[in-house]
C-alpha cells in the first residue's frame, strides 16, 4: 500500500504528539500549490506557511485557551509545528510509513471518511411517516396485545435426594394438612401469609407469602416446573388454591393472587416503539443496499468451504 505524505502526516501528527497539540497540528493541510503564501520556517523540502499557522492558532486558541495564551504563545505554537514536521520527516526516513500498525490505521481513516460522505448521509436521509407506523400497527394488532398475566402464590416442600415412598407419602400429608389451613385464611391474605414462612422451602419467596410474582398464562415458559406452572394456569380466579402438586423433587401448593386480562395495547402508547422498529429495519435495508452496491463493482469470491472447516472443533486424538 502507498501512502501520500499528507495521509501519513495525518497518523504521524495522532501517533507522535501531545494529546493538546492535536486540535493545531493533526489536521493541518498541506498547502495546496499557488496558495503557498509566506513561509514561517522551513524542515528540509516542508514549509510552514503564515495560513497554516493562522488555522492552527485559531483553533488551539478555541479549544485550549490556557495553552495557547501568554506573550509566546505565537512562538510556542510555531516551534510545535516545526516538531511535527520534524518528527514526520524522521518517522518517513526510519521506514514508519511501511510499518503495519500505519498501514492499518490509514485504512481505518480512509475507510471511516468514506463511510461519514456517503453511508451516513444516505441512512440520516431514511424517513419513516405515521402513515406507514399506523399502517403497520393496523397489520399487526396480534403483536401489540398483551398476554393475560397471572400473579400467584406456591408453598415448596422439597423432597430431599434418596427419599423412599415413605418419606415422600408423609411429605404429601404434610402438604395436604397445609392446604387444609390455606382454605380457611381470610379472604385480606393475598398469598399464603404465614403459612409460606413456616412451611416453604423456598427462601426466596416464603418471606413474602410465596409470592413468586406474575408469569404469562401459557404452558410455555421458562423458570417455574412444567407441572407447577400447568397447574397455577389452570386456576380460574384470585383465591383460587391448587390441589397437591406432586413432581420428582417437590411438592407444591398453589394460589392465584391476581390475574390481569390480556388488552390491546392503543396505538398511541406503542407508536414511539412501531417508529423506531420501523426506522431501523429501514436504515438496516439501506445498509445492505448500499454494501450489495460496493460489492457489485467487484469482483468478490467466498471460500464457504474452507469456512466451514476453519469453524469445525478439532479433531480429538
Amino acid at each position: 500500500m502507498t501512502f501520500s505524505r499528507d495521509s501519513l502526516r495525518v497518523i504521524a501528527a495522532s501517533v507522535l504528539l501531545p494529546a493538546f497539540l492535536l486540535a493545531s497540528s493533526c489536521d493541518r493541510p498541506a498547502p495546496r500549490e499557488g496558495e503557498a503564501g509566506k513561509v514561517l520556517a522551513r524542515v528540509g523540502a516542508e514549509a510552514v506557511t503564515v495560513d497554516e499557522f493562522k488555522e492552527a492558532l485559531a483553533r488551539g486558541t478555541e479549544k485550549y485557551p490556557r495553552i495557547y495564551s501568554g506573550d509566546r504563545k505565537s512562538e510556542r505554537l510555531l516551534r510545535h509545528l516545526v516538531d511535527e514536521e520534524a518528527l514526520f520527516a524522521q518517522a518517513l526516513e526510519d521506514g514508519y510509513d511501511k510499518n503495519p500498525v500505519v498501514a492499518g490505521e490509514l485504512r481505518r481513516l480512509v475507510v471511516g471518511e468514506y463511510l461519514k460522505k456517503n453511508l451516513m448521509p444516505l441512512l440520516d436521509g431514511v424517513k419513516v411517516t405515521d402513515e406507514e407506523v399506523s399502517k403497520h400497527y393496523r397489520e399487526n394488532l396480534e403483536r401489540y396485545r398483551t398476554h393475560e398475566l397471572v400473579r400467584a402464590a406456591v408453598i415448596s416442600f422439597r423432597v430431599p435426594s434418596g427419599t423412599d415412598e415413605a418419606g415422600r407419602s408423609a411429605l404429601f400429608e404434610k402438604a395436604a394438612s397445609v392446604l387444609k389451613e390455606a382454605r380457611g385464611l381470610p379472604g385480606r391474605v393475598a398469598g399464603f401469609g404465614e403459612l409460606a414462612a413456616r412451611h416453604s422451602d423456598d427462601s426466596k419467596t416464603r418471606v413474602a407469602g410465596g409470592d413468586i410474582g406474575w408469569i404469562v398464562r401459557s404452558s410455555k415458559g421458562s423458570g417455574l416446573n412444567p407441572d407447577l406452572r400447568a397447574e397455577i394456569i389452570q386456576l380460574q380466579k384470585p383465591g383460587d388454591l391448587s390441589a397437591v402438586i406432586e413432581t420428582e423433587k417437590a411438592f407444591y401448593l398453589a394460589k392465584m393472587m391476581e390475574l390481569r386480562p390480556a388488552r390491546q395495547r392503543p396505538l398511541s402508547e406503542v407508536r414511539s416503539a412501531v417508529h423506531a422498529m420501523l426506522l431501523n429495519a429501514a436504515r438496516d435495508g439501506a445498509q445492505e443496499k448500499f454494501y450489495r452496491e460496493l460489492r457489485a463493482r467487484r469482483k468478490v469470491s467466498i471460500n464457504l468451504e474452507l469456512l466451514e472447516k476453519l469453524e469445525r472443533p478439532p479433531a480429538a486424538d
